[in-house]
């Protein structure tokens, strides 16, 4: 009986799931399909989830007439430094505040969990007067840069570092290791999974970046994918198609990096709890 009830469960767990599944994957699989429709197709119902008539006119619209390429470097130096400086920042300070000793390091790290609570408005405008005194308006340079001192992120690489035994540091440093060679011998190998998961974490953040752009990057050519996709609705502001092909367009980068590390991120996400 207990076993009949398990497996019940389990089938309506599994049905509940496939659902959920196919609500989120329901968006994109309309956003791709109607990039390769004609406009006066896109919303014919019932839906063509294959069109008879496909075709991808509307990619060469989207590469052809907008400075596509420029926003896809762009998009992608930016996504670069915010991964690098993620993974370096938050790897370093997560470690030092799970396995080093010093003065008010709990203050300090409660400290840096509280700006979670500020919104990113509050700090908009300092941050552009600070980035214009410096000359690193219209760069994405400017967009990076607050990505150092990333909350979240220090605390995920925290809660995972404080899973690895001390006594494992302990005869680290009493076989001559300094701090700087635990950290880059010992720890970093342990942590693929973690710094993994949060790669993927930092590629979306910053391929996805769109407020920041928008306030610090005013030349059109020197723009973003998520911006630049936006002033679509001006010039197609009634062509979906269009505006279904540049985001799909933008989209398959990051279903690429998901696809290759997913392993590393689930177990990541998952190794990050294990000691709080």
């Amino acid at each position: 009986m207990k076993r009949t009830r398990e497996l019940w469960m389990r089938i309506l767990l599994t049905v509940l799931l496939a659902l959920v599944g196919v609500l989120m994957v329901f968006p994109i699989a309309w956003m791709v399909s109607a990039s390769v429709k004609y406009e006066s197709d896109v919303f014919k119902m019932p839906i063509e989830w294959i069109p008879t008539n496909a075709h991808f006119s509307n990619y060469m619209t989207a590469l052809h007439e907008f400075p596509f390429m420029n926003w896809y470097m762009n998009t992608t130096l930016l996504t670069g430094y915010i991964v690098f400086l993620v993974l370096f920042v938050s790897s370093l300070a997560g470690y030092a505040f799970a396995k080093l000793d010093f003065a008010a390091k709990n203050g300090i790290f409660l400290l840096f969990i509280s700006t979670m609570m500020i919104p990113i408005e509050v700090r908009i405008i300092p941050q552009f007067m600070i980035f214009k005194s410096l000359g690193l308006l219209n760069d994405v340079t400017s967009v990076a840069l607050p990505w150092m001192f990333n909350a979240f992120s220090i605390f995920l690489m925290r809660q995972f570092f404080m899973s690895i035994p001390n006594d494992l540091i302990q005869a680290a440093r009493m076989d001559g290791c300094n701090e700087y060679a635990i950290f880059f011998r010992i720890v970093l190998p342990l942590s693929i999974s973690q710094l993994s998961a949060l790669l993927i974490l930092a590629f979306t953040w910053g391929w996805n970046e769109y407020f920041s752009p928008m306030i610090y990057i005013n030349d059109l050519t020197k723009q973003v994918l998520s911006v630049g996709i936006a002033s679509f609705k001006g010039e197609y502001s009634g062509n979906f198609a269009v505006q279904m092909a540049g985001a799909t367009l933008a989209l398959l980068p990051i279903i690429a990096v998901y696809l290759v590390a997913q392993k590393h991120f689930i177990e990541g996400v998952a190794l990050s709890g294990v000691k709080g």
